[in-house]
């Protein structure tokens, strides 16, 4: 199975990103002292010391979620 990525990430502010899939959000990422990812519908949550850290954990969550091939 090739590899989708079909999430876009957008930067909303200086501290927060968030990532969609087909027009809709999916997650949100805010900093403080860790990059605090949480999902729209709360389901997926993480605290991380960097951000490409917290957007690797939603992206593989998302693959996993929307992988439709019962082989992969």
């Amino acid at each position: 199975m090739a590899h989708r990525n079909d999430l876009i990430w957008q930067q909303d502010g200086d501290d927060s990103w968030s990532a969609w899939a087909d027009g809709r959000p999916v997650a949100r990422i805010t900093h403080d002292r860790q990059y605090e990812l949480v999902s729209q519908d709360g389901t997926v949550r993480g605290s991380h010391s960097a951000l490409g850290s917290a957007q690797a954990q939603l992206e593989a969550w998302y693959l996993w979620a929307t992988t439709t091939d019962p082989d992969a």
